[in-house]
């Protein structure tokens, strides 16, 4: 009878967590925008059509797995989750349906669980993410935003008269120009109000109907006013010239959005959204393979783990050939040792390239990356220097599983069922100190991950052309010097806090402070090396000479223009391949490989070639003053 009573709530359980989940996967994770839909449920116009069936599914299963994993422990999870432990009245049955209330937020017993909300708040974002939202809309915001506009004839013919003639003119205008922007407006909010009027188009109809009246209670609203102001605009008003093309700008931002809302619920793929933008007049670029990850870190991670062994192997046989007692006993040992401190290293440094190259990526496509910003440094940093210390604390727990595993236990005793409560001696409990203790020695070593992805991210800014041995070699040496003050610092913290907790009773091991700093900071010099010496190298290889046939092509092609526009190879190489300040301190070379800059970076090439025609171009003021010539004399009656 019990186990059908248990089985019964369970199921009653399960029903309860997925119509939440249901429900829940539709409240965004992010914050509100302008840029996404108000006056219907957002997020189902965030997906790609069929993506948005397969993301509920994951969520619905995520939170379904959360939920098992919490019935299972029993009535003795009440402590864990916040409250003041099982209690004679509380039924060992009832207990799936007192989770599935607790984890919905239906119910108040034991107490409000925060920790469980912010589990599953990050689920939804995982999941979203993972699916492109909302970071689907903002790419394609920030293409259409740069990307050349050649609208077809079928989009011109929705104008009629002197308007459509005059559009075709100003669209050749200098781009930021408010005669361009107004009539890329003008043409676009005309053929989407004939789309929603039943006018054959490349955008359908009904993917937009669910939305219509965002479109004229909106967006049709703003352009009719900003029509009025832009017709009574004065031309030799350049303030309020300047004020009303940020507000064109605004307007056609909103107006991308809105394309990309009804394409995205349109199509199955994003191939058929570039497709889409392309028939209506966009020129974006072709869709190019990810960066190659792999090639760049694989090949560092391998030259550390042959590193590190070489050096602790060769460390401990000078140690013992100097007779000292505190090194392995034999070779066998030695190397076993040497292995795990490579394999601790490898997972270390390959974390920290990965963590660099992704963020920095990510930043770069969403245009908010600058470099050298601290803004832009300390997310990496902080994200490196947590990756080594989880690694350092899973090293030191896989040398001794069974002092982890009584820990974990003892941890849970105090949290679930405390010694005073059961009546259990403090002496009989399981010692629940080694874990914390080695997650609090090993902190220091957050400045070795932090300080190796700060120096890391600063070599791979600057000129890509820096590909030749002598560049290499000065990564290698900045990067391996940052490395090994910052190892040997961390050791050093580390050794005192290790005599601290010694000094207290919590642990009765201790670290010879006179060998370790010496020698952690020289194995990660070595290190730093091996990370300086190969990654920027093969970061910048990528962006001179990409493996990808498509970036390949478009590369020669601007370097092409370059050297056409700015009149000479040496000045248009120049230019491609070192950093520019309109792309926030990436190269052009580089700004190709990102979706959101490729379609900009043609236009910046034609500012930098009027700004260099203007530049070369002679000033009359700057001429000297001419001698007036009389009779063959001067003016002052000097002889000429």
């Amino acid at each position: 009878m019990n186990g059908y009573l248990t089985v019964s709530f369970f199921c009653f359980g399960v029903l309860i967590v997925l119509t939440y989940a249901w429900q829940r996967f539709n409240e965004p994770s992010f914050p509100n925008e302008e840029t996404l839909p108000r006056t219907v449920e957002p997020l189902r116009y965030l997906f790609l059509k069929p993506a948005y069936a397969k993301a509920r599914l994951l969520y619905l299963v995520g939170l379904l797995v959360m939920y098992a994993l919490l019935v299972l422990p029993g009535p003795s999870m009440v402590g864990a989750l916040g409250g003041p432990g099982p209690k004679e009245g509380l039924s060992p049955q009832a207990w799936p349906l007192l989770i599935a209330l607790i984890l919905t937020g239906l119910g108040t017993a034991p107490t409000p669980v925060k920790w469980l909300n912010i589990i599953e708040e990050q689920l939804r974002r995982w999941v979203h993410a993972w699916y492109l939202v909302p970071d689907g809309i903002r790419s394609t915001i920030a293409v259409l935003d740069d990307a050349r506009y050649d609208p077809p004839v079928g989009q011109l013919n929705f104008l009629q008269g002197p308007l459509k003639e005059k559009c075709q003119e100003d669209l050749h205008l200098a781009r930021g120009t408010l005669s361009y922007s107004w009539a890329r407006a003008t043409i676009l909010v005309t053929s989407i109000k004939s789309m929603l009027n039943g006018a054959l188009h490349p955008l359908k109809r009904a993917a937009f109907e669910p939305f219509k009246d965002e479109f004229f209670d909106d967006i049709l609203v703003t352009y009719r006013a900003l029509k009025l102001d832009v017709q009574a605009l004065n031309p030799n008003d350049e303030d309020e010239e300047e004020k009303l093309s940020r507000s064109v700008e605004n307007l056609l931002k909103r107006v991308y959005a809105y394309i990309s809302w009804g394409i995205r619920y349109q199509v199955d793929s994003e191939r058929e959204v570039d497709q889409t933008l392309k028939d209506l007049g966009f020129r974006i670029p072709d869709r190019v393979p990810g960066r190659h990850l792999f090639d760049i870190v694989v090949p560092a991670v391998l030259l550390v783990a042959v590193i590190v062994t070489a050096f602790w192997v060769a460390n401990d046989a000078i140690g013992r050939a100097m007779g000292a007692t505190d090194f392995p006993p034999t070779m066998y040992k030695s190397i076993v040792a040497a292995l795990t401190s490579a394999m601790a290293a490898s997972l270390m440094y390959g974390a920290i390239v990965s963590i660099v190259l992704k963020h920095r990526a990510a930043k770069i496509e969403q245009k908010v990356w600058r470099e050298r910003s601290w803004r832009c440094l300390i997310p990496i940093a902080l994200k490196a220097g947590l990756a080594t210390w989880l690694v350092i604390v899973l090293s030191t727990v896989y040398w001794k599983p069974s002092d982890a595993w009584q820990s974990l236990i003892g941890i849970a005793q105090l949290v679930v069922q405390p010694t005073a409560d059961t009546g259990a001696s403090a002496s009989t409990a399981p010692d629940w100190s080694f874990l914390p203790i080695k997650m609090a020695t090993a902190l220091p070593w957050l400045l070795v991950g932090m300080t190796a992805s700060i120096f890391l991210v600063i070599r791979l800014g600057g000129d890509v052309r820096r590909i030749g041995t002598a560049d290499r070699l000065r990564d290698a040496i900045v990067v391996a010097a940052a490395l090994g003050i910052a190892a040997a610092a961390a050791q050093l913290i580390q050794t005192s806090l290790v005599d601290a907790f010694r000094d207290l009773g919590l642990t009765k091991e201790s670290l010879p402070s006179d060998k370790l700093v010496w020698i952690q900071g020289l194995a990660e010099f070595a290190c730093g090396a091996v990370i300086g010496f190969v990654v920027p190298q093969a970061c910048r290889v990528n962006v001179v000479t990409p493996s990808d046939p498509i970036t390949a092509r478009t590369l020669r092609d601007l370097q092409r223009d370059a050297r056409t526009a700015l009149g000479s190879k040496a000045a248009g190489d120049a230019w491609v391949f070192t950093p520019n300040d309109d792309l926030r301190g990436i190269t052009p070379a580089e700004a190709l490989e990102y979706r959101t800059h490729a379609t900009g970076v043609g236009s910046l090439l034609e500012i930098a070639a009027q700004r260099q025609r203007e530049e070369t171009r002679p000033d009359g003021s700057d001429r000297p003053t001419p001698v007036l010539i009389e009779g063959g004399r001067a003016a002052d009656g000097t002889a000429a």
